[in-house]
């Protein structure tokens, strides 16, 4: 790796006249008026810091580190999406990313496809070798990798840029949206170069950057949404938590928190206070209740940063909206009848923000709150902060809302502002009721619903999961009436048992046959001991104060079953052949009004029997080493990158997979 980074700094002088600033640590400062700008460069082990102190009055517009690397010679490079729901894993450094390229511009306006990624301020480029993430990423040369990122992203995000012909990777930060004053000394970069095994290097930048995860137990159990989407009331709720209840508490449930989660459909978004009493005549405190007398963490999805154009919200703030630089309204996106983006600077805004969070932890009693859409307050810079810096601002606003032990599982949020902020963040785009969506879906960005991508994206950002956060890789299903082969439902079932920190799904759990009951029992096996590595310890960021552990999981408890599984030493050979499981046992009717999709090729493969004991390779009954006990499910998880066979699993560490060129080819469509 490049120890001799190159920074270019450009800003504005009061006339608004533009400069250019170049610096490194044996190149002496240069540029327009560089002296006015007094640029101080300091490197300390694997952290270079990039100092300003003006002469006068100046907004400094972005800060640019470019680091030369051996691109060409790499193995595979991963550059870290915006969102929480963008496409994120490795890839070969010769790909490209088509993005929004190529969608008509009226359709990206008519559907507000850019809204929820970088396409507004990232510079999107088709280019093969030209690919671009945010915050982080590395090169993988066999199993070690060269870690870039910049440190500090709560005073401002960085756009990462690959530039494949020139061997480099250029990190560009925003600079404040403010000027800054004459002799105001502030650290404007805060660049890390480390070098390792995947695990150590992202220990170690995590560790530069001052945070700690904050503990909580994993997660097992029911999300409304995929099931019913908006569709629901207090009655189809308690059907529903009937049959989970008796099977998650079925279960030994070692380590792990058992949960029902309400989602959308509950209110209009944006009147989170005010639930449709036709649906909820008794109010949501009354479904929370139920929750917890039948045994379970009541959980409940919010918006809060977003309302909707029919709610009250909108109708009746109209000066709590978000607006552009033409006094428009910002709109987040198309989603139910129209959103709309809150301007989280404005006091009133926080204060409904606050009082909704509120509401839903300390009076209804909801325990777990999902918090999606968080994008949202970033999208536009303003009121003297960044993006970073609104970002943090809004989620720290979050945390201050609800009292100690609430639990936060953020999603749509921009994955580096989320590091050490949530128990819980999703970590992949929405999955769906078919395999990849229709063809014509396939261009409406990397954000776009699907389940093969989503089950990338748990492998690609396996490497946060306990370290930053809990993955949330989204839901599995076991039941028919989704349009994905047998293959493909234990591959996301797998990959979410070993790869993530929640296990949800969907499913009428009262519905499940005794096999499917065995499938989900053994995968909870699985997935608990592993998961019991993340028993809580020190919480919070490094500054921050440490959260409540006061809640125990509700089940048996036992010592913890298992080793750790360690990214470093889980051995690559894993290419052993797996049994066949018959899944094709009778499951209740359901009205199918398209076909199951066909299978692809790499779904002609042998499925893994997940419902028995796993066995180690000389065919005893495998102890609790887990890089024995979950061979066939890393086998699984392995075939499950297009035209691969069991016999073709790629010899790599989990989330280090790649096949780049093929993948990406497919996903392009």
């Amino acid at each position: 790796m490049d120890l001799n980074p190159k920074f270019q700094i450009t800003w504005r002088v009061p006339d608004g006249g533009q400069r250019t600033t170049y610096v490194s640590d044996q190149v002496p400062t240069f540029g327009a008026d560089c002296r006015d700008l007094d640029v101080t460069v300091e490197h300390d082990g694997d952290v270079w810091r990039v100092w300003v102190d003006p002469e006068y009055d100046l907004t400094i517009e972005s800060a640019t580190a470019t680091v030369s690397l051996d691109l060409q010679h790499a193995d595979a490079l991963f550059l870290n999406g915006y969102n929480s729901w963008t496409d994120s894993w490795e890839r070969s450094p010769r790909a490209n990313i088509h993005g929004l390229w190529g969608t008509p511009r009226s359709i990206v306006g008519r559907w507000v496809l850019d809204a929820s990624g970088d396409y507004r301020f990232a510079r999107q480029d088709p280019r093969f070798g030209h690919q671009h993430g945010e915050g982080y990423g590395y090169l993988r040369f066999g199993q070690a990798v060269s870690l870039f990122g910049e440190c500090r992203p709560d005073t401002g995000l960085t756009v990462i840029y690959e530039d494949f012909p020139e061997n480099t990777i250029s990190l560009q930060k925003e600079g404040p949206n403010r000027p800054l004053a004459a002799g105001e000394r502030v650290e404007i970069l805060t660049l890390a170069l480390v070098e390792g095994t995947l695990h150590s290097a992202f220990a170690r930048y995590v560790e530069l950057m001052g945070i700690r995860r904050r503990s909580a137990f994993p997660l097992v159990g029911f999300t409304s949404w995929y099931r019913h989407y908006g569709d629901i009331d207090a009655a189809t709720l308690k059907r529903d938590l009937v049959g989970v209840s008796d099977v998650l508490l079925a279960q030994p449930l070692e380590g792990v928190l058992p949960v029902f989660q309400v989602d959308d459909g509950y209110a209009k978004v944006g009147d989170w206070t005010q639930p449709d009493p036709n649906r909820f005549p008794a109010g949501m405190g009354a479904v929370a209740d139920d929750i917890r007398s039948a045994g379970l963490v009541p959980g409940l999805w919010m918006a809060p940063f977003v309302c909707e154009k029919e709610s009250r919200t909108f109708a009746e703030h109209q000066d709590w909206l978000l607006r552009d630089s033409s006094g428009r309204p910002v709109m987040s996106g198309s989603h139910w009848s129209g959103g709309y983006a809150l301007d989280t600077q404005n006091p009133d805004v926080r204060e409904h923000v606050s009082a909704s969070l509120d509401t839903a932890a300390r009076i209804w009693g909801f325990k777990l709150l999902k918090l999606d859409f968080l994008y949202v307050a970033a999208m536009l810079p303003h009121a003297g902060k960044n993006r970073g810096e609104l970002m943090a601002d809004a989620l720290d606003l979050l945390r201050s809302s609800v009292p100690e032990g609430t639990l936060f599982d953020f999603c749509g949020v921009p994955v580096v502002s989320a590091f050490g902020r949530c128990e819980y963040c999703r970590v992949g785009c929405d999955v769906g009721l078919d395999w990849n969506d229709t063809l014509h879906m396939r261009i409406t960005g990397r954000e776009r619903v699907s389940t093969k991508n989503s089950l990338h994206n748990t492998k690609g950002r396996a490497h946060l999961n306990g370290v930053t956060f809990l993955n949330d890789p989204d839901v599995f299903f076991l039941r028919r009436d989704v349009k994905i082969t047998d293959s493909q439902r234990t591959r996301l079932l797998s990959a979410d048992s070993l790869l993530g920190g929640v296990l949800f799904t969907s499913d009428d759990m009262g519905a499940w046959d005794s096999r499917q009951v065995s499938i989900f029992r053994n995968a909870l096996d699985t997935f608990a001991r592993r998961s019991s590595e993340f028993a809580p310890q020190t919480t919070g960021r490094v500054e921050g104060e440490a959260g409540d552990l006061s809640d125990k999981p509700i089940g048996r408890t036992q010592d913890a079953r298992g080793a750790q599984l360690n990214l470093d030493t889980c051995s690559a050979s894993m290419t052993q052949p797996m049994p066949d499981i018959d899944m094709t046992q009778p499951m209740p009717d359901i009205d199918m009004t398209e076909p199951i999709a066909s299978c692809d090729d790499e779904e002609r493969m042998a499925v893994s029997d997940i419902t028995e004991p796993m066995e180690d390779v000389a065919g005893t009954t495998a102890s609790p080493d887990m890089t024995v006990v979950d061979r066939p499910l890393m086998v699984a998880i392995e075939a499950a990158e297009e035209g691969e066979g069991p016999g073709d699993a790629i010899e790599a560490l989990p989330g280090q997979i790649c096949k780049s060129d093929e993948i990406e080819e497919e996903s392009n469509g």
